[in-house]
């Protein structure tokens, strides 16, 4: 199976590609794995058509390009988790094309293969959401985009300032997509402090192509008079790390336990052998490093949700390519990749299917949105604003003012003591009243008390659930 992918001939690509259809037709056409993330990004996509300025009339920490891409999609398809796994997937394609293109162009094995996009398409199997478009994905184009030109600038013996300020305008382009992604300049300036005698000038050149992007959107801002809102939701959110865990531990450690095991060995292996040119050990490192990195920021932005594995798998492709071209045993090498093939299938099937019990040790309740639940079905259409961290009663409704993002909102909404806040927040509420606010948190009690004026528009339903009565005057 194996020696099938190590024939350089792209039409390889084509079994992955229809491999990866097949294996992804369960959770596409399913409205049972729709998560919560994806949920958020819709409707900000869906208030952004509704004429809402990101930061300022919808808070949120999305990057400003994936905002418009979920914008776009919505003006087209609508709130449609359909249009996002499908999009994701023919990305998810382009990166595997490209990956191997890499590969290929700058000689990264011993031999011309196609291994790099077998297995990394074989990581796309690993959790069912890493192939949905999210901002981490859509970041990834651009972080591999930079990652060609820094081997351009390696490889070649002429240095030029093109490279180097491609890499910046791609590692900006891919921080606007997802903020964290700018941890990667870090890798390629070490990169290039390590492996190359780049001038000190062309670093200045690699940090103003990086600049060009942010620039380019701070400038809208100042156009709109709202930098404050683009500094403190946006760029301020770097800083700030994610509180909901969506996945266990032990439940990440389960899906990309049998992966990380095998890229332990390989990265041992290949960093520790011989038998290549100076510039593919160069590029092993620069790889190596780059996972690395990567690490250190899951571990620093704790984002427990799935979308952000996506951002190993150009590294562990290209560790677990040199693995298994480093066996040269072929009966080895056969049943080696077998038997990780069958333990990704494992985790595949016992995920989407609930076999091997799999579903009484993943646990995907935080994750999912239940659309099935008749708990907010009267809410269907209407405006509401949720106060607290759960975003789920949105997909039953519209979603009403500014205060989406609870990790940014609860920074006013809990502070009405001071008076700044409290005319913000009523300014806001009036502005964009909601039909049905839902109370997570115990918070509109003490809301209604210091804004008696809007309290006086609303009726209890239940605990949770406060409904509008009569309009504001």
């Amino acid at each position: 199976m194996l020696s099938y992918f190590r024939i350089n001939d792209p039409y390889r690509l084509v079994i992955i590609y229809v491999a990866l259809i097949l294996f992804r037709l369960p959770i596409l056409f399913s409205p049972d794995w729709n998560t919560v993330p994806e949920l958020g990004w819709m409707i900000v996509g869906e208030r952004i058509n509704e004429g809402a300025m990101l930061y300022v009339d919808i808070w949120d920490d999305i990057g400003p390009l994936s905002a418009w891409v979920f914008g776009i999609i919505d003006l087209a398809f609508g709130r449609s988790p359909f249009a996002l796994k499908i999009i994701g997937l023919f990305l998810f394609f382009l990166q595997i094309f490209f990956l191997n293109y890499i590969s290929l162009k700058h000689k990264m094995y011993n031999e011309n293969n196609y291994l790099p996009a077998l297995f990394y398409g074989l990581l796309g199997i690993v959790f069912f959401n890493v192939t949905v478009l999210s901002p981490q994905l859509m970041g990834l184009t651009f972080v591999l985009f930079s990652i060609n030109h820094l081997f351009n600038h390696i490889e070649t013996r002429n240095k030029t300032d093109g490279n180097l300020l491609n890499i910046g305008i791609y590692i900006g382009a891919a921080a606007l997509f997802y903020l964290p992604y700018l941890i990667f300049m870090f890798v390629h300036i070490m990169s290039l402090l390590f492996f190359t005698n780049t001038l000190r000038r062309r670093y200045l050149l690699l940090l103003y192509g990086a600049s060009i992007p942010f620039t380019i959107c701070w400038l809208f801002y100042i156009w709109k008079s709202d930098t404050q809102n683009f500094f403190g939701h946006f760029v301020h959110s770097l800083f700030v790390q994610n509180s909901f865990d969506y996945l266990s531990a032990n439940n990440l450690l389960l899906l990309g336990g049998i992966t990380l095991f095998f890229f332990g060995i390989a990265s041992f292996r290949i960093l520790s052998g011989f038998g290549f040119t100076v510039f593919q050990v160069r590029i092993q490192k620069i790889m190596f490093f780059a996972f690395v990195v990567c690490f250190f920021k899951y571990l620093l932005y704790a984002e427990s949700d799935g979308y952000s594995l996506v951002m190993f798998f150009p590294w562990t492709a290209f560790f677990l390519s040199h693995f298994f071209l480093k066996v040269k045993n072929s009966l080895k090498r056969e049943l080696s990749f077998v038997l990780y093939f069958l333990s990704v299938l494992a985790l595949y099937l016992g995920t989407t299917f609930h076999i091997f019990n799999f579903h009484e040790i993943l646990s995907f309740d935080k994750l999912i949105v239940d659309t099935s639940s008749e708990k907010y079905a009267e809410m269907e259409s209407k405006k509401t604003l949720v106060l607290g961290p759960d975003p789920r009663p949105y997909a039953f409704s519209r979603q009403a003012t500014p205060y989406f993002n609870w990790k940014l909102s609860k920074e006013q909404l809990e502070n009405l003591n001071y008076y700044d806040n409290l005319e913000e927040v009523d300014k806001n509420l009036r502005n964009d009243m909601p039909d049905v606010i839902i109370d997570q948190i115990g918070l509109v009690p003490k809301l209604f008390d210091r804004i008696p004026r809007i309290g006086a528009e609303y009726e209890q339903v239940n605990e949770e659930i406060y409904r509008r009565i009569k309009s504001g005057s």
